[in-house]
């Protein structure tokens, strides 16, 4: 039962955000307080109903270049932490042996273990690779909380920096923004090809 208790939230939570949207923009225009939206974020990051990316650009348009990347910053830390304890507090064992099961995979887990702050980081700098699949697999891994948490939190500044300048600079100049966005998008498209 354990087992389905979080993709049942995640389930449950997409859709009260679905049935909800036009009440979020709304309540979003309306400058709520800075706790509740950095609460929201962390929802938003635990629960992506939107590219992340794109709720830090939109952050980064309401609020500025540096209030935004700060609260997105806090929730997607805060959302990574959440999603490390209930993984490996739930499904640890389970994705432990799922692990096993891949010998490539097991060698690859082997050296993340050895070096597992710069794998970290690593992971986080690298935008191709899902960040939720990067929470999941360090609470299943035998990485220690504080290195993951710290790597995590310093692997996440500059693509959040990023798109929070993206965001905030579309009010200024918005087409030379979005010409950026595209090109960024682009390279990590081919970056994936």
């Amino acid at each position: 039962m354990k087992k389905w208790t979080l993709p049942a939230l995640y389930v449950l939570m997409l859709g009260i955000g679905f049935i909800n949207r036009h009440d979020l923009i709304r309540w979003l225009e309306s400058e709520p307080p800075l706790s509740l939206i950095i609460i929201l974020a962390t929802l938003l990051a635990l629960f992506p109903i939107a590219p992340f990316r794109v709720v830090i650009a939109i952050l980064g348009f309401a609020y500025g270049t540096l209030w935004a990347a700060a609260i997105a910053w806090l929730s997607t830390t805060a959302a990574a932490v959440i999603i490390y304890v209930v993984v490996r507090t739930i499904y640890r064992e389970p994705g432990g042996r799922l692990l096993e099961r891949y010998s490539a995979l097991q060698g690859f887990t082997t050296m993340v273990e050895r070096h597992p702050f710069p794998a970290m980081v690593l992971a986080r700098l690298m935008p191709v690779v899902p960040q939720m699949a990067v929470n999941i697999y360090a609470g299943v891994a035998s990485i220690p909380f504080w290195t993951y948490t710290i790597a995590s939190a310093l692997g996440k500044s500059p693509g959040i920096l990023l798109y929070a300048w993206l965001g905030s600079g579309f009010s200024e100049r918005p087409l030379l923004f979005v010409l950026l966005s595209v090109a960024i998008v682009a390279l990590t498209g081919i970056g994936l090809a």
